[in-house]
C-alpha cells in the first residue's frame, strides 16, 4: 500500500511539473490548475499549522483548563481570552453592517505587528550592522604588523556605508525651470553609493537564482530517479 502512495505521489508530482512547464508555451488551463493546487494546498497547510502550533495550544487550550476557569486566574486565561475577544472583533469585519466594530482589533494588529517588525529590524539588523562597522583601519597580524588585506575590507565596508547612507542625501538646490540637484559635494558620494547598492541588488539576485536553479536541479533529479524503473533508462 505504501508502494502504491509513494507511486501516485511521483507520478502526481511528474504530472503538476509537466503543467507547470506548458506556461513556456504561455498561458493556459493546465498551468491555472497546477499553479491552483498550489496555492490551496499552501494555504490548507498554513491553517494547519497555525490551528496545532498558535490557535489551539495557545488560545484554546488555556481556555479549557476548569481550575483556572473556576479560581479566575487571569495570569493564565486573560491572554487567549483577549485574543479570542479580538478573534471575534476580527470575524465581525466579515459583514458590512458590523465591519466597523471590527476596526478596533485591526489597528490593535497592525500595531503590534508594526511594532514587532521595527523593534526586529533595528535590533536584529540596524545596530548589527552599525556595530560591524566599527573597524580598525589598521588591523594587526599576529606578527605584530599590519594585516593589508583586513585593512582593505575595512576601508571598502566604512567607505560603502558612508557612501551608501550619502546616496540618500535628497537635500538640493532648486533653479527656475530646472530640477531639483544634490550640492556638488554629494554627487561624487552618490555615484560611489549607487556603485555599491547596484552590486549589493546584483549579488542578491545572483544567490536568489543560484539557490532556485539548485532547487530546481535537485527536483528534476528526483523525478528522474522516481521515471528511471518505468522508463527503463
Amino acid at each position: 500500500m505504501q508502494n502504491l502512495l509513494d507511486a501516485a505521489g511521483g507520478f502526481l508530482a511528474f504530472i503538476l511539473t509537466l503543467f507547470v512547464f506548458s506556461y513556456l508555451l504561455g498561458d493556459n488551463p493546465l498551468y491555472r490548475i497546477a499553479v491552483s493546487i498550489f496555492v490551496g494546498a499552501a494555504a490548507g497547510y498554513a491553517v494547519v499549522i497555525a490551528w496545532y502550533n498558535v490557535i489551539f495550544p495557545q488560545m484554546i487550550a488555556p481556555l479549557l483548563s476548569l481550575d483556572d476557569l473556576l479560581s479566575l486566574n487571569f495570569a493564565v486565561i486573560g491572554p487567549p481570552l483577549g485574543a479570542l475577544i479580538l478573534t471575534g472583533f476580527l470575524v465581525l469585519k466579515l459583514g458590512r453592517g458590523t465591519s466597523r466594530l471590527g476596526s478596533p482589533a485591526t489597528g490593535f494588529l497592525v500595531g503590534v505587528g508594526s511594532a514587532v517588525a521595527i523593534g526586529g529590524a533595528v535590533t536584529g539588523t540596524l545596530f548589527p550592522q552599525t556595530r560591524a562597522t566599527f573597524l580598525h583601519l589598521l588591523p594587526f597580524d599576529a606578527s605584530g604588523g599590519v594585516d593589508f588585506e583586513k585593512a582593505l575590507s575595512s576601508v571598502v565596508i566604512v567607505v560603502g556605508t558612508l557612501a551608501t547612507l550619502g546616496f540618500f542625501f535628497y537635500s538640493g538646490s532648486a533653479r527656475p525651470g530646472q530640477p531639483a540637484d544634490r550640492p556638488a559635494f554629494a554627487k561624487p558620494i552618490a555615484v560611489v553609493g549607487q556603485i555599491f547598492i547596484g552590486t549589493a541588488f546584483g549579488v542578491m539576485y545572483a544567490g536568489a537564482l543560484a539557490a532556485s536553479l539548485a532547487f530546481f536541479a535537485q527536483s528534476v533529479m528526483e523525478l528522474a530517479k522516481f521515471l528511471q524503473p518505468y522508463l527503463g533508462f
